[in-house]
């Protein structure tokens, strides 16, 4: 009778013990979780669609590079659209006059022989492992005077385009 009084108190001071423990842990937990959130969630936009598409000039000074197009739906609340990091680059976006939902950025290198221009990516550490995957990109933006990103993912790898050499 009496193990079983002292077992009885054992648990019950043990309860005191690892109870606040476990909700300071689960507390602390939610919270970095809450850290790790991408803002994407909390754009004021969605992407519909990107694509990315590698291109040469043929010939064999000309130029080759990388076009990446994606469309958003429209923003319900006023941004504006800085540059898009994709594969260690930052490009500026340019938009369709007719089409202004519809963004594209070129990363483009003078000759075959020269590696393509690369301006580094200035993105928060939180998104450092989405830079070096050819089916995800980050978009920067402005709201509100901040600087906010998105990740863009599930890019489409478009073949080759190859424009004609010089006849």
């Amino acid at each position: 009778m009496g193990c079983v009084l002292r077992g009885k108190r054992i648990a019950s001071d043990l309860i005191f013990v690892f109870f606040p423990s476990a909700l300071a842990i689960l507390m602390f937990m939610s919270c970095a979780a809450g850290k790790e959130t991408p803002q994407e969630e909390n754009a004021p936009f969605e992407l519909i669609w990107a694509q990315a598409q590698p291109w040469v000039l043929g010939t064999v000074e000309g130029p080759l590079g990388m076009r990446l197009s994606f469309e958003l739906s429209p923003p319900r609340t006023p941004v504006r659209f800085k540059s898009l990091c994709y594969m260690q680059q930052t490009a500026d976006l340019m938009s369709r006059q007719n089409r202004p939902d519809e963004f594209s950025a070129s990363y483009t290198s003078l000759t075959n022989k020269a590696p393509v221009e690369t301006h580094g990516c200035t993105v928060p550490a939180l998104w450092q492992n989405e830079l070096n995957q050819p089916d995800k990109a980050i978009l920067a933006y402005e709201q509100d005077g901040l600087d906010h990103y998105f990740v863009i993912q599930g890019i489409v790898q478009k073949p080759l385009l190859a424009y004609p050499g010089k006849q």
